[in-house]
């Protein structure tokens, strides 16, 4: 099959060789986003990914897919080092808001299911917030609209897993750049 497409290469119009040409580099480059995309959400699924602290003191809980203990209220999952990109209102200037997210679940069940499903949490981080503005998160508003963040967020969690959802979120380390 390749050496049919060499051989008409070599005896088609110029023209044609150059839209044949044009089109083996589209889909290359398509095939080039298709494996950094495949790579990216493989990263994202995987807790030992460049999501998470990998330090000395908790290789162990990265093992197991648990970042702490049993807490008072529950069974706390945390997704540490997430980034989310937040836009002003003209769409003309973009920031990285970093943070750590910790889902306080009812149940070990509960939180293995989080952990099963981080790539489908780190998705609805971004969905969610995809409806905030930049302006939002600063001034006297930022702390209502924190709130407003984690109650959509934690019912779009709720839609998401029904009866496996977590019953609190909390945000730590926020950080805009």
């Amino acid at each position: 099959m390749i050496k049919e497409f060499l051989d008409w290469l070599r005896t088609a119009s110029p023209e044609k060789k150059t839209k044949a040409l044009a089109l083996l580099g589209a889909g290359g480059v398509i095939l080039v986003v298709a494996a950094i995309s495949i790579v990216a959400i493989l990263k994202a699924q995987n807790p030992g990914s460049a999501l998470t602290h990998n330090t000395p003191e908790n290789h162990e809980a990265l093992a197991e897919g648990v970042h702490e203990k049993e807490g008072a209220n529950g069974f706390p999952y945390e997704i540490n080092q997430v980034s989310m990109a937040i836009m002003n209102r003209k769409g003309t200037k973009t920031a990285y808001a970093q943070f750590s997210l910790v889902l306080e679940c009812p149940s070990e069940e509960v939180k293995k299911t989080m952990a099963l499903n981080r790539a489908k949490l780190l998705d609805a981080i971004f969905v969610v917030g995809g409806n905030f503005y930049l302006d939002e998160f600063q001034g006297e508003n930022a702390s209502k609209t924190f709130d407003k963040f984690k109650a959509d967020l934690l019912a779009q969690y709720k839609t998401d897993f029904k009866t496996a959802s977590p019953s609190h979120i909390s945000i730590k380390d926020w950080v805009i750049h």
